[in-house]
């Protein structure tokens, strides 16, 4: 499954100034064991917002994955599909 993730924080939690817990993010060995796999990681570093595309198994891995940034803030975990995927869905006419 593909999982989109929009980690927000607060200014006065960002972590720029003590970036520990986001390079963990980027950590082959935390990536390896939680069983995601990161297709894509991006920052808006002035809306203080964190973009991760993963792909897992489950919800409980991309949640493991996101444990180093939860002391900070929130994310938003949406399972989403292709368009391919989605329009297999409808019947066509």
């Amino acid at each position: 499954m593909i999982f989109v993730v929009t980690h927000e924080h607060t200014a006065e939690s960002c972590p720029a100034d003590n970036p520990t817990m986001v390079v963990q993010t980027v950590d082959e060995k935390h990536i390896a064991e939680c069983g995601v796999k990161v297709l894509g990681a991006y920052v808006a570093p002035a809306e203080h917002t964190l973009y991760y595309v993963l792909e897992a198994d489950d919800y409980s891995q991309v949640v493991r994955y996101l444990r180093p940034l939860m002391p900070i803030g929130t994310a938003d975990i949406v399972p989403v599909q292709t368009i391919q995927e989605a329009a297999g869905i409808f019947p066509t006419r």
